[in-house]
């Protein structure tokens, strides 16, 4: 019986090559992920529904509410990489893997991390945020299954939400004009280089990576 370290993938460390690729996937999707977050805005959702919604968001402002550095780093390790480690220890560690394994196609991967990432956005019962955070479930998926390695999805999901913290804080300080939760920054040319890029890193993490994880 492998051992949970073993198990979830987490008894190696990453190496700097696919983990500098696993932070640009990340990053170069952030514009198809914000026109996916606009489009998913316009979802004809009931008002309750609506207003769970700006609870929500009023919530996770007054919790990055932050005045000093130290505060900022400690919404960091909260909000990004404590989240990064439990999230994709289960989803991507063990509902990815065992969802791969139940697949009835042949080579039914890839179906398996969609999935996976359905599931992973439904559990966080914010409907007009769902389809980006299936894309970003997906790509955290994808990350994981070409190399093996959880570290590099754990990597890579930090990032993502370390980023926003980091913006957020930046907004508050009044160093960015922009709000980081307000989608609508990006058009569709943005979107369809931030698709055709994203996919060319994907391939390249594919090449250099080990054997995808069974």
């Amino acid at each position: 019986m492998p051992k949970p370290m073993e198990y979830l993938s987490l008894n190696r460390g990453p190496k700097l090559t696919p983990a500098i690729l696993a932070i640009l996937i990340m990053l170069v999707s952030l514009p198809m992920v914000d026109l996916s977050a606009q489009w998913n805005q316009t979802w004809p959702v009931s008002e309750t529904m609506r207003m769970q919604e700006e609870v929500a968001e009023k919530m996770t402002r007054d919790l990055l509410k932050m005045d000093t550095f130290s505060t900022l780093l400690g919404n960091v390790l909260f909000f990004a990489v404590m989240p990064a480690i439990a999230e994709e220890a289960f989803f991507r560690g063990v509902v990815q893997r065992l969802m791969i394994k139940m697949m009835p196609v042949k080579n039914g991967a890839w179906l398996a991390i969609l999935v996976t990432a359905l599931l992973f956005s439904a559990v966080h019962m914010q409907w007009l945020s769902f389809v980006p955070r299936v894309i970003l479930g997906f790509l955290l998926g994808v990350i994981y299954y070409l190399t093996g390695n959880l570290w590099l999805s754990i990597l890579a999901h930090s990032i993502n939400n370390g980023l926003q913290v980091v913006l957020m804080y930046l907004f508050q300080m009044h160093l960015m004009k922009t709000d980081p939760m307000a989608s609508g920054q990006s058009n569709w040319l943005a979107a369809i280089a931030s698709l055709v890029v994203t996919g060319l890193w994907v391939w390249v993490l594919q090449r250099r990576s080990k054997p995808a994880i069974q």
